[in-house]
């Protein structure tokens, strides 16, 4: 594993006991943020096996700019409130064990896949609404946890009111560029000044998840059981987690009715939420989403010029980047819209 400095086996048994035996370890092969690994172990033979997760940056470091001490802090905090997280286990940075830092938390069980979930049938309508209300309900609880008094604050950045949450969302998304240096891209002013003059009043300051939806949650039998990838985190408008669900909310429509979607979906949170979302305010996050693509994928392609990059890593800053600047040009009114494929093929290209 590369993670360590000595054998897995002799890890687990310095970790969780002299009678801790391996029985499997395997490496994630989706995302391209951080090393994500699978561990299976048995606290001493014959016992039953404990399923946890290594979680570390890559050699070249992350995609992403918010560190993993970050993110380890965010589901220690989280781990105090009812949003489901997995339990934090340990941080390891020993140079003795460790090549470079890594966390260790607790393996739900479930799965992120839902069976049929985007099968268009209409058999399955029912389930994937359902599943979509599932995870509105869970957002919502996630948007009405109080930040202020648990820390948050202390990690994430707080926009001063209301009305400077989108203006100051943006800022971050900038600010988080801004040691690239390595392609200019004169695209990115051009939108950051379009979306100040077009940033929505928020409803409130909420804590926000970032990256959401098919993908992103551990499910079981129907129910989210854990809330995953808190690198993204940040405080401000809620609207700004409607802009990435990755097919959470799905468009259906059925003998010439629309039966579910943004609007249906927005209605519901703001039933079970108390918070008001707008259509409008989505969209002007689904915009800095395209935005935020751009970062990362020039933050891959800053690790790819290195020469350290993990080939997920060189696809994000190669691909990803790309396309991140065609979405964000033609949503601004640059050039001529693209069609509207593409926004599907950036949902598959983010999870």
């Amino acid at each position: 594993m590369e993670l360590l400095k000595k054998p897995l086996t002799e890890y687990l048994v310095h970790r969780f006991g002299p009678g801790a035996v391996l029985e499997k370890a395997t490496r994630f092969p989706r995302g391209s943020s951080r090393l994500t690994w699978f561990i299976d172990y048995r606290p001493e033979p014959g016992a039953p096996v404990v399923s946890v997760i290594f979680r570390g940056d890559f050699e070249g470091g992350s995609t992403i700019r918010s560190s993993l001490e970050q993110e380890y802090f965010m589901y220690e905090r989280l781990g105090h409130t009812d949003v489901p997280v997995a339990k934090v286990l340990g941080w390891e940075d020993d140079p003795e064990w460790a090549v470079r830092p890594f966390y260790i938390r607790e393996q739900i069980q479930g799965s992120w896949e839902v069976p049929n979930y985007t099968n268009p049938d209409p058999v399955y309508d029912e389930m994937r609404i359902a599943i979509s209300k599932e995870h509105l309900s869970k957002l919502a609880i996630v948007h009405n946890i109080d930040w202020h008094a648990l820390g948050f604050d202390e990690r994430l950045p707080v926009p001063a009111d209301e009305a400077s949450c989108g203006a100051f969302f943006v800022e971050n998304i900038l600010h988080s560029m801004e040691d690239f240096g390595e392609e200019p891209v004169p695209l990115v002013l051009e939108a950051v000044d379009w979306l100040k003059r077009n940033a929505p009043v928020a409803p409130r300051i909420s804590l926000c998840k970032g990256t959401n939806g098919l993908g992103e949650e551990v499910l079981l039998n129907g129910k989210i059981v854990a809330m995953s990838d808190w690198e993204e985190a940040s405080i401000g408008d809620p609207a700004a987690d409607f802009a990435s669900l990755q097919d959470f909310i799905p468009e259906i429509t059925r003998d010439g009715k629309h039966i579910w979607g943004m609007p249906q979906a927005l209605a519901f949170y703001r039933e079970v939420s108390g918070i008001n979302v707008t259509l409008e305010a989505v969209k002007f996050y689904q915009i800095t989403r395209a935005l935020g693509t751009i970062g990362y994928g020039h933050s891959a392609a800053v690790i790819v010029q290195h020469g350290k990059a993990d080939i997920r890593q060189a696809w994000t800053g190669t691909e990803v980047f790309h396309l991140g600047k065609r979405i964000l040009a033609a949503s601004i009114g640059l050039p001529v819209p693209i069609d509207a494929k593409w926004f599907g093929e950036m949902n598959e290209t983010i999870q």
